[in-house]
């Protein structure tokens, strides 16, 4: 299937457990061209000197990070691309719950954007991802609540994993807030003490020390003072999607008491006591949301800055704007604007006013404390020779001699290179690559306990593929492995192209290739290579028949059940904590270079230009189904009928689409599946592809029974063909992929939720929509039997708009329509003349100017638990009656949060309809501004900060129904009584 990318690294799955341990070894080169530099840093001579760094040194930092765009970006940078170093970049969760601001993605889905996000990050500062298994279940006032969800043991449980994986000297976590921001850093950050504690304890997690882990107590521990200015959100610094939070280094305190696992109900109830030994509060003053109480200033701490506006000249710029460009591919969190100017430090991707601080907390450095600080690793002696230490009192002469002879090659390397001889770097990689093999060989005999073997042995493995890497790029040697198909399905026959080009001085050979993944792939043919030759090979290889659909290898119960812990299965055959399953299919080169033999094994991948402008890009080779199936509308919504009275059949269009992955054309048939007592017609639908990668619809109507009950129903899918015999195919893909990232794939059954809700629908309602970020509130509007018509530029600007009973904005509309920011007279105008328009919630780009009707601002308030009463203040509005009654039974069930950005300041013609108060001790007070109408003339502009863009896809029953009201606004009747505020309860 040619849709969709080309390749490079290879090595049989029974390796990829090592291969992931070190450093590079999941390299997979930039997966588009935005900009075209002229130097790369991942080949020729930015490569070769990048490489060098790495000789002589041996450390790793780890950062572990609460959601992404957590992480230090620039710090990465620094200690990876300047100093040499290892960078681990542990996300305690994938972003689940987060917003989007490029696309339609939410839960799962929004979980696969962010892991790919972070890896095109990485990609420019140099760090590795892993991950624990915590689900972003939402924003939270409660850092125990957060840990009660994820499950305490569970997540130190993984911290403690990859730490004894990893080994790093230097661990940086989140903070202690105080009040403000969501609080899930602050659970990461109780968490991560804990692991801390206990990654040196072997009686701690046992289980691990039996799989052949081993204890590690790494020397320092951080804590962010601050994340610096602008690093937020576009919004104020350091809260999650742009909340306020308080900066500063926290006391040091230890972790409270986990708690019981908090479920759905127990939002806001799980704080005992200090929540987590939370008593040290936020440095910088800062109001908390919904006005909370300004956190009293910490006391005094002593901070580390770090500088990160250091020049490199081999990279020709600072690490802080390396560290913003890396952050820039956060663009599902709208941090894809301008780079900071040179000069510019602080902030987590190295942009912002003022540098962050760095608080240590604990370190087994004696004296460290007591002493001021410019680097992280102060204390730590990164130099190669200082791997000694796991030796004393007495390290053999033997191990301190052979440690000198592999620095001492590292550092002619390092000179030559410096005097401008790239050339003359070869020689000395090679005889230190030579040197680490020796002293590998000699370890056993040295005398060493087992413990001293193991840790030395464990970091010159990765110094040997250090230096592996250093002698390929001394020989100016670059590799590629491409298929000519992306999309590829079981029995397939695919070509490899495989390559290796010789850009150095003297004469190298490809002395073998080993094809890993395939069935019976062509054998390669040695080769030698003089200067600026190519070595080519065109390999027959085939997908295995039963070869595993490709699709993430973590997966979660949570956002169907919330109920269930908060935390996603890994599949067991997957190394822990990587971001994706490996590829299977990947080449390994076998090359003989001066006096060594190294090898470079990459993933096979695919090319492809998606779109001229954003130019070529790559991707692994994905594995789909023969016929990839997929149903539309992902939820069917069906008003209940009334007991006892006659009604017209239950009726709805859906819509099967069928992808042909198979080599030519094809005949299939499609079904569906359906529940007891309903109807399908045609009970079948044949189809004829005429190519590959063709794309056919069926149409069916499904009748639902009479008299059928409320409540939720499968339907599914299934194809058929006679070139598989017997197999049914019932599943498809998710294409999940935009410019900044590699295409990912997520795998789905064929089926669709009929929803049969109590529902009334108010007939005749035509419906304009203004698009916005995008969201999934068209459908649900349609799904209603609204008429419904997207508003492009030109009819916003003169077309007819009276013609519409309601105008919809999109979720973050006035940040993406300009055309909606400069017509929006047009909207105003609509509503003097007696039209009713619903605006969506907006950011903080809605106060910019005076898009409502009167002044009001959008602010940081919001309600996160999902279950608190919600009350209605004009009980007579029509909203709440017409065509259907809000009562308690609206409110239930709703998921994540009651909604977010309400309206805050606000002329007094602003009349709110509903008002909540969090359960969170840290969230306190009413919150006004979720329902708020403003009218003017004789029509209705109304807000919603009410998270219908989230219920209404998750198929939240109420949120239809008060969707259902909001459209039908201009059909109802007048209100029952003169409007005025009361305490009625709407959900209580």
């Amino acid at each position: 299937m040619k849709r969709v990318l080309s390749a490079a690294v290879g090595v049989p799955l029974i390796g990829l457990a090592l291969l992931l341990t070190a450093p590079g070894g999941l390299h997979v080169q930039a997966q588009n061209r935005m900009t075209f530099p002229l130097a790369s840093q991942e080949s020729g001579h930015i490569a070769l000197g990048l490489a060098l760094r790495k000789l002589t040194v041996s450390g790793t930092f780890l950062q572990t990070a609460a959601h992404p765009d957590d992480e230090h970006n620039a710090l990465y940078a620094m200690f990876t691309r300047g100093m040499g170093l290892r960078s681990i970049d542990v996300q305690t969760t994938r972003g689940d719950g987060g917003q989007n601001e490029i696309g339609p993605e939410l839960f799962g889905d929004m979980a696969v954007l962010r892991t790919s996000e972070l890896l095109a990050a990485h990609r420019i500062d140099g760090a590795e991802q892993y991950f624990a298994r915590a689900i972003d279940f939402g924003y939270s006032f409660d850092p125990q609540e957060v840990i009660n969800k994820w499950g305490k043991a569970e997540i130190v449980g993984d911290f403690v994993r990859l730490i004894r994986t990893f080994r790093p000297d230097v661990v940086l976590t989140m903070n202690i807030q105080g009040r403000g921001g969501d609080r899930a850093h602050e659970a990461t950050t109780v968490l991560t003490r804990e692991a801390f504690r206990a990654a040196g304890d072997p009686s701690m997690f046992p289980e691990q020390i039996r799989e052949g882990l081993r204890p590690w107590q790494p020397k320092k521990l951080y804590f962010t003072g601050g994340f610096g200015g602008g690093g937020g959100r576009g919004g104020p610094a350091g809260g999650r999607d742009g909340a306020t939070a308080g900066a500063g280094g926290a006391a040091a305190t230890p972790p409270g008491p986990a708690g019981p696992r908090g479920g759905a109900a127990g939002r806001g109830s799980g704080r005992s006591g200090t929540a987590g030994g939370r008593q040290g509060g936020g440095g910088s003053p800062a109001a908390g949301p919904g006005g909370a109480p300004a956190t009293p200033p910490a006391p005094a701490v002593k901070l580390a800055t770090i500088n990160t506006a250091m020049y490199d000249t081999l990279l020709g710029r600072t690490y802080a704007e390396i560290g913003s460009d890396a952050r820039s591919n956060h663009k599902c969190q709208g941090t894809g604007g301008l780079p900071p100017l040179p000069g510019i430090v602080g902030g987590r991707g190295g942009g912002g006013r003022g540098a962050p601080g760095y608080q240590l907390i604990t370190s087994t450095i004696p004296g460290q404390m007591d002493k001021d600080e410019t680097s992280l690793f102060d204390g730590v002696d990164t130099s190669l020779p200082a791997l000694a230490q796991y030796a004393w009192p007495d390290p053999p002469e033997a191990l301190t001699a052979g440690l000198a002879a592999i620095v001492d090659q590292g550092k002619r390397a390092q000179a030559a290179f410096a005097s401008g001889n790239d050339a003359g770097t070869a020689a000395p990689a090679e005889a230190g690559l030579a040197a680490v093999w020796a002293l590998r060989a000699q370890l056993p005999s040295m005398g060493l306990t087992d413990s001293a073997r193991y840790e030395i042995d464990f970091r010159l493995k990765i110094k040997e593929r250090d230096y592996q890497d250093a002698v390929l790029a001394a020989h100016g040697l670059t590799f590629d492995a491409v298929a000519d198909d992306g999309l590829v399905i079981g029995g397939q026959l695919v070509k490899l192209s495989i390559l290796a080009v010789n850009r150095g001085a003297s004469e190298v050979a490809v002395t073998a290739v080993a094809i890993a993944g395939f069935d019976a792939p062509t054998a390669c043919a040695s080769g030698s290579m003089k200067k600026d030759a190519v070595y080519t090979c065109t390999a027959d290889a085939h997908i295995p028949k039963d070869a595993r659909l490709t699709t993430p290898s973590f997966t979660d119960d949570y956002w169907k059940h919330p109920s269930n812990p908060a935390i996603n299965i890994f599949e067991p055959d997957v190394p822990f904590g990587v971001s994706f399953r490996p590829t299977p299919f990947r080449v390994t080169f076998f090359v003989k270079a001066g006096g060594v033999e190294v090898t470079r094994e990459l993933p096979v991948q695919f090319r492809y230009v998606k779109d001229i402008y954003s130019g070529d890009k790559r991707m692994e080779l994905n594995v789909v189904p023969a016929f990839s199936v997929r149903i539309t509308p992902p939820l069917v919504v069906l008003p209940a009928p009334v007991p006892g009275a006659a009604a017209k059949p239950l009726q709805r269009e859906v819509h099967v689409s069928v992808t042909n992955g198979t080599k030519g054309s094809a005949e299939a048939g499609v079904a569906l599946e359906l529940p007891a007592g309903w109807k399908a017609a045609p009970a079948s639908v044949p189809i004829r592809f005429g190519h590959e990668d063709e794309s056919l619809s069926a149409r069916f109507q499904i009748t639902a029974p009479p008299q059928v009950k409320a409540g939720e129903y499968t339907l599914r899918a299934v194809v058929t063909s006679p070139a598989a015999g017997n197999e049914r195919f019932a599943m498809g893909y998710q294409e999940i992929e935009y410019p900044h990232v590699e295409r990912r794939q997520v795998i789905k059954p064929a089926e669709t939720a009929l929803k049969v809700i109590d529902v009334k629908i108010t007939p005749g309602i035509t419906a304009g929509y203004i698009n916005g970020v995008g969201d999934q509130v068209p459908p649900a509007i349609q799904q209603l039997g609204a008429k419904l018509a997207f508003i492009d530029q030109d009819e916003l600007a003169w077309g007819d708009l009276s013609k519409y009973d309601v105008i919809v904005t999109g979720v973050r509309a006035y940040e993406r329509r300009a055309d909606l920011r400069a017509y929006n007279h047009r909207l105003l105008d609509y509503v003097e003349r007696g039209g009713t328009v619903i605006v969506q919630y907006n950011k903080m780009e809605f106060n910019q100017a005076e898009y409502g009707p009167y002044a009001a601002k959008v602010s940081g308030n919001r309600v996160c638990d999902e279950t608190v009463p919600v009350k209605a203040l004009i009980p007579a509005h029509p909203v709440f009656h017409y065509p259907n009654q809000i009562g308690p039974a609206t409110w239930a069930g709703w998921v994540q949060e009651r909604g977010l950005y309400f309206l805050g300041e606000k002329d007094a013609r602003y009349v709110d309809l509903v008002s909540m108060v969090d359960s969170f001790p840290d969230n306190p007070g009413e919150k006004l501004g979720a329902l708020v109408e403003g009218k003017l003339g004789k029509g209705r502009w109304i807000y919603v900060g009410l998270g219908l863009w989230r219920q209404l896809p998750a198929g939240t029953d109420g949120a239809y129904q008060l969707l259902a009201n909001l459209i039908s606004l201009s059909k109802a009747p007048a209100e029952k009584a003169p409007a005025k505020k009361s305490s009625a309860a709407a959900g209580n």
